[in-house]
């Protein structure tokens, strides 16, 4: 069982990456509204392009930063407790869009609103009292069931890429572009908990060359024979590629439907698949189940509930995106 001062530390560390990442998401869907679509239909080139204009924004710059910052905290809490204590928590970050649209529009938070607050504040003392009994993770037993879980994943997240194309705009459009970025999402969390495992088992040190070792560990392999590295090559760059994916597809999925309707699927799917690939692939254990799924549960209730905030920041655009328009018609009319 990994002691309690390591999990207190590695949940305070996934709480300082929580914030960052979900008001990154309130900040980028703010800039959103000014630039232009993005659209998978025109290739990587035309994407590429849809967000450098996209980047001239300084809420959506902002809202990027904050995402690559909060990496940090969150691989560290990673690699103290293992990927399923830190994303359950990290998943309770709609908090944070809840206090964005009380604060920013001015939304009144209802009692039942409250409640489902208080229940998800509740869930990261649930799961540390469920006592993590195995972090580490073998990094030789894990080839096959990993090899046949990425095959199952990879193949639904291309299925769900070839739908949004062909349901290209109707109302399902958002939906499988939702549903294609959040299995990236979640996909790269895999390769974040294998990155983190592997930084650990190949005792990586805060170098100079850190960024080198991590980034090209392959060599560290071949000339060393050292798995480990390979495992931390393999790590990041499927850290690093799934999760630009994903961002960009979640990105034009917040362009075309109502945040109501796709964040609980970035939010379900990037918490749920993980946990899957915890326990069949990794197989990390508890010595509590109990608490560690009721945790799960009063998650997926509290964000279902605190969902509907998503459809408040929507509103606000749409509403800042027809006050600009007009100013702009007056200005050029004078």
């Amino acid at each position: 069982m990994v002691d309690t001062y390591t999990v207190t530390l590695g949940i305070i560390l996934v709480l300082i990456a929580t914030p960052m990442f979900n008001l990154a998401l309130v900040f980028q869907k703010m800039g959103l509204r000014q630039g232009p679509e993005i659209r998978f239909d025109k290739g990587f080139v035309g994407v590429l392009k849809a967000f450098k204009e996209i980047a001239k924004n300084k809420w959506w710059l902002l809202g990027a930063i904050l995402g690559v910052i909060g990496w940090f905290p969150y691989i560290m809490s990673i690699g103290l407790v293992g990927f399923m204590v830190s994303e359950p928590i990290n998943s309770m970050g709609i908090i944070i869009v809840v206090i964005a649209a009380n604060r920013i529009l001015g939304e009144t938070v209802t009692w039942y609103e409250f409640l489902a607050i208080s229940v998800l504040a509740i869930s990261p003392i649930l799961i540390a009292l469920a006592g993590i009994s195995e972090v580490a993770i073998d990094l030789y037993a894990m080839v096959i069931p990993l090899t046949i879980f990425l095959i199952i994943t990879f193949s639904i997240t291309i299925g769900s890429f070839v739908f949004s194309q062909k349901k290209r705009g109707t109302k399902f459009e958002g939906f499988f572009v939702m549903l294609t970025g959040s299995f990236f999402l979640a996909i790269g969390g895999v390769f974040t908990n294998i990155l983190a495992q592997a930084i650990v088992q190949a005792n990586i040190q805060l170098t100079w060359y850190f960024g080198i070792e991590i980034f090209f560990g392959i060599f560290w392999f071949i000339f060393e024979g050292s798995y480990t590295h390979l495992w931390v090559f393999i790590g990041w760059w499927g850290l690093a590629i799934c999760n630009i994916a994903s961002f960009a597809f979640y990105q034009s999925a917040f362009q075309k439907s109502r945040m109501a309707v796709v964040f609980p699927i970035l939010d379900s799917v990037g918490l749920s698949i993980p946990i899957i690939a915890g326990i069949l692939v990794f197989k990390q254990t508890f010595n509590n189940y109990f608490l560690f799924f009721l945790a799960i549960v009063l998650i997926f209730i509290g964000t279902s509930v605190l969902g509907r905030f998503q459809i408040d920041i929507k509103t606000m655009d749409v509403k800042k995106s027809s006050t600009s328009i007009k100013k702009d018609e007056a200005t050029k009319a004078i």
